[in-house]
């Protein structure tokens, strides 16, 4: 019988030496520099510290590299790795992650763009890119939240606040409407009042931001987080009360107005048809039989077509009214006259919104709209009262933050009748809906800010410095009326489309789509939301990924063709 014998393990062999590609490229670049003294390569091998078989071996790989010469010795200089990562990460950045390209597409044009010579265009090397790039636009986040935080000014902020479902569980959406600065966006198990709470307070721990107001629609699980878990005053949307309106009358007038439209056609036709048979008969092509009364049909068909002609245009102008009606609520929900810049008070934006409403009650019930349809429009005036609570808060805010100014009788007046509805109507002047609206909102922002300082005596001994603090709390104090949460419905939009191009949104991925949307998308005077928000500039997201950008990886080698033997 034999013996078993035991074979001791080889020892464990050493982990071969790699030099990563930027000392490649910088070794080679240095070999092939004609500033170089003449010495053999074995020379330069052994003053460069590697071994002379890998330089022979690295110069052989170049030689090898499918692409034109030029092309090659600048991809293997210290400066063509450098544009090849910068290349490379832009790629990602702006086409990946931004963007709603996939990898596949990604390198489906460095094959086409000939690059797959120089850095590898497989799909698992850039998911692997892709994955790394997501780690560190979190580590980004946290890093530049904490520094900025340390000197950022205290501020109180609004929110506008709502739920996205795309996926198995609802993504909370939190936006600072002012900044645009996504404060919250994260993927949770509920979307109940707790859960806002804990999501929120999570978003903003070792910030010196209190919220003050909430912005979104009526949903309970949003009312009671704001009112119990912030403190802070509810605001509700009244772009869902334009829509509610909008959904109860827009279908069911542009029916009867349809219905109208086709019954108006249909009789035209009918007059011109016996006006036809009439010239026909006078002409002396005549049908069997006696003659029909022609000056009574052709009478009575113009008759019915003038009837269906004032049915239509009166269904228009249904439409109209209520159109004009829905548009004007939005005209008349501001703290300030749009016309004279006064201020409005609670009674008068009562006694407008009311009216606006009734108008499209009035033509509800002239059209006999369906139980449905008016049941709408009362869901929509019951949101009334709550916009009225709304100018009410605002103006106790407002009055708290004069107070804290200590201004004379006099100076207050100046505040509260120029310089508070001018700088308001300077910001809503931007969101006007057409060109003329927008530049005569400028226009009287203009006249109410003019002359606000150079007032006589009213300033007397009021250095600029205290002028410049007298503004930025007046301009706080109006930045608080929040109308809608359209930024966070838009927001919405986006995550739903990336959703449906990319068939799921990972947390990874919604944490980047998040970084990028604060830190490095730009508004048209090339500010981001994270300096809009923080009031400082954060550090450039594109330059800090590059200083920690991977070299790019080299492309596999290709594998050698059999040799065919010839006959």
């Amino acid at each position: 019988m034999l013996t078993s014998q035991h074979n001791p393990p080889p020892d464990s062999t050493e982990e071969p030496f790699r030099y990563s590609r930027s000392e490649t490229v910088r070794i080679l670049h240095d070999s092939s520099d004609a500033a170089q003294p003449l010495q053999s390569t074995r020379a330069f091998a052994r003053a460069a510290g590697v071994p002379h078989t890998t330089l022979h071996y690295w110069q052989q790989r170049q030689q090898r590299t499918d692409a034109p010469a030029p092309l090659v010795a600048f991809f293997d200089s210290p400066d063509g790795l450098a544009f090849l990562k910068r290349l490379l990460l832009a790629l990602h950045l702006v086409f990946q992650q931004a963007g709603i390209a996939g990898l596949r597409p990604l390198c489906r044009f460095l094959v086409l763009a000939h690059l797959d010579a120089f850095v590898a265009a497989s799909y698992g090397t850039h998911q692997q890119l892709a994955t790394w790039l997501q780690q560190q636009l979190d580590h980004y986040d946290q890093q530049q939240r904490q520094q900025l935080a340390l000197t950022m000014t205290p501020k109180t902020v609004t929110l506008c606040e709502d739920e996205n479902f795309h996926g198995a569980q609802p993504c909370l959406v939190a936006i600072e409407p002012l900044s645009n600065f996504l404060v919250l966006e994260a993927y949770q198990p509920q979307r109940d009042a707790q859960t806002w709470n804990t999501a929120v307070q999570t978003a903003l721990a070792g910030l010196p931001v209190t919220v003050v107001q909430v912005t979104s629609d009526l949903a309970s699980g949003l009312r009671a987080h704001a009112c119990d878990g912030l403190q802070a005053h509810h605001s509700p949307d009244l772009l869902h009360v334009q829509a509610d309106l909008h959904k109860a009358t827009s279908l069911p007038l542009q029916r009867l107005c349809d219905a109208a439209t086709a019954m108006h056609l249909e009789k035209q036709a009918t007059a011109q048809e016996w006006q036809q048979r009439y010239q026909q008969h006078q002409a002396g092509i005549r049908t069997p039989g006696p003659a029909p009364d022609f000056e009574d049909k052709i009478g009575w068909a113009n008759t019915v077509v003038t009837y269906w002609e004032q049915q239509l245009s009166q269904q228009q102008q249904r439409q109209e009214q209520v159109r004009e009606a829905v548009r004007a609520l939005g005209d008349d929900y501001h703290p300030f006259d749009n016309q004279t810049g006064q201020a409005v008070c609670a009674q008068q934006l009562q006694q407008r919104l009311e009216q606006r409403v009734a108008t499209v009650e009035r033509v509800a019930q002239e059209a006999d709209l369906s139980e449905a349809c008016r049941q709408k429009i009362a869901k929509a005036k019951r949101v009334l009262p709550r916009l009225v609570a709304t100018l009410v808060w605002f103006w106790h805010s407002m009055q708290l933050l004069v107070e804290s100014l200590e201004l004379t009788q006099e100076q207050e007046r100046v505040v509260n009748e120029r310089l508070l509805p001018g700088l308001y109507w300077a910001g809503a002047a931007e969101r006007g809906r057409t060109a003329a609206d927008k530049a005569r909102l400028r226009g009287l922002s203009v006249r109410l800010l003019q002359g606000v300082w150079s007032e006589s005596g009213v300033w007397n001994g009021v250095a600029e410095a205290q002028q410049k603090v007298i503004k930025g709390v007046c301009q706080e104090g109006v930045n608080r009326f929040v109308r809608s949460s359209s930024c966070v419905e838009g927001r919405n939009g986006q995550l739903s489309l990336y959703h449906h191009g990319s068939h799921a949104l990972s947390p990874g991925k919604l944490k980047a789509l998040t970084v990028l949307h604060n830190y490095f998308i730009e508004r048209s005077d090339g500010s981001t939301a994270a300096e809009r928000f923080f009031r400082q500039k954060p550090a450039d997201l594109f330059d800090w990924l590059l200083q920690r950008f991977p070299d790019p990886p080299r492309p596999a080698k290709r594998a050698r063709q059999p040799v065919k033997l010839a006959g």
